[in-house]
């Protein structure tokens, strides 16, 4: 009879609350996060411990499942002294929900079409969204939403992301409607600044329709970088594709890409032509590696709005 594995994730997020889904075969024994005010609290039926009570302990792997993987990994090696070969960076997809829903076609012509509202609402109020990283390279690429993909990518510049913040209310309710699931919107704030707004659509009957996950992510421009916010240094392109978006037509919709869109796609992928269903976050050309994580990345705080029809 095998024994299973015994790991800890490093990162109390989405994202290890997935990798738990994806993975029935370890057993997760612990969550590890560097924001203190987790500590005692529990996710997904386990404890949230302090980076320092890692060695405690009895584990086969530490599984960072927090997208800042280099400084977490530099800090668990050099500051805890955990063996480099217990330190375990997964890939993406175990990551990310297990429902592919652009694979069903109700799901594809519902984000299709939520994807295009969401373009042209903003757009009305003077905020060019521009789709961005995985939604970017579907739509130029294939001409479509990726299928092995399980979100949509907007990306707003800085002096505009507060008024698409105060329109959220206004455009949940704009949003396509379907009775199988509702909208639920989310404020992310790093640091006291809001950096994120994610529009998810929760299904009650995955047959009818699936979950839809859409972020709107604001960028600012740095020292001639624009800079994804949300990830604290992490990502970032050259200002130059975010300062005058694109209009193509998607679906009957108009919606707008980054400037120069393939020299994007080739700084954030390198060689993008080629289909790659299977990837981390290692292999992103466009991330900065940290060894030393920022400040920030400790400091996340969630906010919901309510559609402007409650």
């Amino acid at each position: 009879m095998s024994v299973r594995k015994q790991v800890i994730l490093f990162g109390a997020s989405l994202g290890g609350e997935n990798f738990i889904k994806h993975n029935s075969q370890v057993d997760v024994i612990a969550f590890s996060d560097n924001d203190s005010s987790r500590w005692g609290a529990t996710l997904a039926g386990r404890p949230i411990i302090s980076p320092l009570d890692i060695a405690q302990h009895d584990f086969d792997e530490v599984i960072i499942t927090s997208q800042w993987q280099d400084s977490i990994k530099n800090q668990l090696i050099h500051e805890l002294s955990i063996p480099a070969a217990k330190v375990v960076i997964p890939n993406k997809t175990y990551l990310k929900p297990a429902i592919k829903p652009f694979t069903h076609a109700a799901t594809l012509a519902f984000a299709q079409q939520s994807l295009g509202i969401i373009s042209e609402f903003l757009a009305k109020h003077g905020i060019y969204a521009m789709v961005d990283s995985g939604t970017a390279l579907g739509l130029v690429r294939d001409g479509d939403l990726i299928p092995w993909d399980d979100d949509i990518d907007f990306a707003i510049n800085a002096k505009n992301f507060d008024k698409a913040v105060e329109l959220t209310a206004q455009l949940l309710a704009a949003l396509p409607q379907v009775p199988e699931a509702h909208w639920v919107a989310t404020v992310i704030t790093l640091a006291g600044e809001d950096v994120c707004i994610n529009l998810d659509l929760e299904s009650n009957d995955h047959e009818t329709i699936k979950d839809i996950e859409i972020s709107l992510q604001k960028r600012t421009e740095r020292h001639g970088r624009s800079e994804l916010d949300s990830s604290a240094g992490i990502f970032d392109a050259p200002a130059v594709h975010f300062r005058t978006p694109q209009p193509i037509k998607y679906c009957g919709y108009t919606v707008y890409l980054p400037d120069e869109v393939e020299s994007f796609l080739t700084f954030m992928y390198g060689e993008w032509r080629s289909p790659q269903p299977n990837t981390s976050l290692q292999d992103y050309d466009n991330r900065y590696q940290q060894t030393k994580a920022d400040l920030r990345s400790q400091q996340v705080t969630k906010r919901q709005i309510l559609s402007a029809k409650n």
